[in-house]
């Protein structure tokens, strides 16, 4: 079988799927291609206050009302109640200078924020 589109997104992962709903919102003739199945990973095991915010734009600029859910852990939960949820145990943050290599043998450069208890 032979497929013909106007843009192929590779990947299916947040990013890619993401991308392929705005582009189609926009009348683009889009494929999404993905080499594994789903699901692969909890929705939102590296989530964060940006990240959510930024999805909530894109969803409100390309009309994507079904992914608005998405952008809050409770309506998200509420929403869609059979979409597997990891606990978020922290994020870690990690300085390095541009052109050097990172070095963490001493955690100097590393900073480790608690985010569920």
């Amino acid at each position: 079988m032979i497929y013909q589109s106007e843009i192929i997104v590779l990947g299916s992962g947040f990013a890619g799927t993401l991308t392929a709903l705005g582009l189609n919102a926009i009348g683009r003739d889009v494929i999404l291609l993905e080499r594994h199945s789903h699901p692969r990973f909890a929705i939102g095991e590296s989530s964060t206050t940006l990240a959510s915010l930024l999805l909530q734009k894109i969803c409100k600029t390309y009309d994507l009302t079904e992914l608005i859910p998405l952008c809050k852990y409770g309506s998200w939960k509420k929403e869609y109640p059979h979409v597997a949820c990891g606990l978020k145990r922290g994020f870690s943050f990690f300085k390095h200078q541009q052109g050097q290599s990172y070095s963490s043998s001493d955690n100097e450069n590393a900073l480790m924020v608690a985010a569920s208890p």
